[in-house]
């Protein structure tokens, strides 16, 4: 058969484009992620600003005191919702009911972009107030940074999902937050960090207008570690100095802490006087600090976000809030008490019970090493890692705290720990 030559040409050419455009279809990765880098960290900075944080203050405000249960509060609420579902981010209320106390907490959520990351970093604030009191600085200026903070980073795309969180019921016992972590635990969330800003909009010295302190236990020593780098990182762009302090556990941070994650309160450093008074105004605060601290703990959190996790260990089971018998948990003590009670997330133990941890790396996993009041106990260098809960020399009557440490080969190591109040006869030399 003879082939016309008008017709091989064309065919030619046909198959000349197909192969050219091979390699240019091959190279194409659409589902790539593409993560905020530092250059739009910096970017971030430069947008938040004083307009935008005070707009949400005097926003917040406007509806006066916010008792929990009162109307000022579910309006106050309500417009915290809107706010957020403006910015375009996928925003619903968290309901829930503590004694004689019900109400919202609003929740933001910027999902990561990475598929392999369960993790979560949570930008959080309170926005009730107590009764008399307008709560410019206690704690309408944590809720202006972390609604300030949404607006601008919903622009960027992060490796791990970021929540948003206006809680209620922080006056009158940290039941808004309470509620939120015991749910978060019972669900299994992945929550990394708890960044819990909570009167941060007042300097009246030189000093303290560079200062921001960081207040944690010592297991969130952390996270005040990683925002001293932030600080030197971005020194240039927002003169911010990072203070250490011990933890206090009136904040919404500490529920958090009870039920095994890691948190720190952040307050300005100066002294406030107009605390808890009709005084605390929006005209008593400084400008310029609020702003700063705003982009500080933009950045922070951001760069929380990006950064990569070589290796996570979590202690799965005893569970949080729990009793158990012979190593079964049998009811729940979630006790909603105030947090001076020292009973939220409590969980007692009667007879025998195993610890399980989870390590999750990228790397090859070495081992998992658990103790018990920071005393090796047991190592275990195969999946699933658990460990009978026992004493060395005498069994383990009372108060202790469990810990887990996760060691990679190339040198890297996680941490988690929790309180448990065991009594057990189980002890390795008895």
């Amino acid at each position: 058969m003879r082939f016309h030559s008008r017709i091989l040409i064309p065919v030619f050419l046909f198959f000349v484009l197909i192969f050219l455009n091979v390699p240019q279809v091959i190279s194409i990765n659409p589902l790539e992620p593409n993560y905020a880098t530092e250059q739009d960290i910096i970017n971030m900075i430069y947008q938040i600003d004083e307009e935008t944080v005070f707009d949400y203050l005097s926003g917040l405000t406007s509806y006066g005191p916010r008792f929990t249960n009162s109307i000022n509060c579910v309006l106050a609420g309500d417009y915290i919702f809107r706010e957020f579902q403006k910015m375009g981010i996928y925003t619903e209320y968290h309901e829930w009911n503590v004694g004689n106390y019900q109400s919202r907490n609003i929740v933001a959520t910027l999902p990561g972009s990475d598929p392999l990351s369960s993790v979560e970093i949570l930008f959080t604030a309170h926005y009730d107030t107590v009764k008399d009191a307008p709560g410019a600085n206690d704690d309408g200026s944590g809720i202006a940074a972390i609604m300030a903070a949404a607006k601008v980073m919903q622009q960027y795309s992060f490796r791990h999902t970021i929540r948003f969180i206006a809680f209620s019921g922080e006056e009158v016992g940290t039941y808004g937050s309470f509620s939120y972590a015991r749910d978060a635990h019972r669900r299994g969330d992945n929550i990394y960090a708890v960044i819990n800003p909570d009167i941060i909009g007042y300097a009246n010295t030189a000093s303290g207008g560079r200062i921001i302190r960081f207040m944690c236990p010592e297991r969130s020593l952390w996270i005040t570690e990683f925002a001293q780098n932030v600080s030197i990182k971005y020194r240039s762009y927002v003169d911010m100095m990072v203070e250490s302090r011990p933890n206090y556990i009136g904040a919404d941070h500490q529920p958090f802490i009870d039920y095994g994650y890691d948190g720190v309160w952040i307050a300005h450093h100066d002294n406030y006087q107009w605390g808890h008074t009709p005084n605390d105004v929006v005209e008593n605060l400084n400008r310029t600090y609020e702003v700063k601290a705003t982009q500080f703990l933009t950045a922070l959190v951001a760069d929380l976000a990006i950064t990569t996790l070589e290796v996570q260990v979590c202690l799965l089971s005893p569970i949080e809030g729990y009793g158990y018998i012979l190593d079964r948990p049998v009811v729940p003590l979630d006790l909603p008490k105030k947090w001076y009670m020292g009973l939220r997330g409590l969980t007692l133990i009667l007879g025998r019970a195993q610890a399980k941890a989870e390590a999750y790396s990228t790397h090859d996993i070495e081992y998992v090493v658990f103790c018990l009041d920071g005393n090796f106990m047991y190592w275990d260098s195969q999946p699933p890692y658990e460990w009978r809960i026992e004493g060395k020399h005498y069994p383990p009557m009372g108060r202790h705290i469990l810990s887990v440490y996760a060691y990679t080969t190339d040198g890297y190591l996680a941490y988690d720990e929790m309180e448990i109040t065991i009594f057990t006869f189980a002890c390795q030399y008895g």
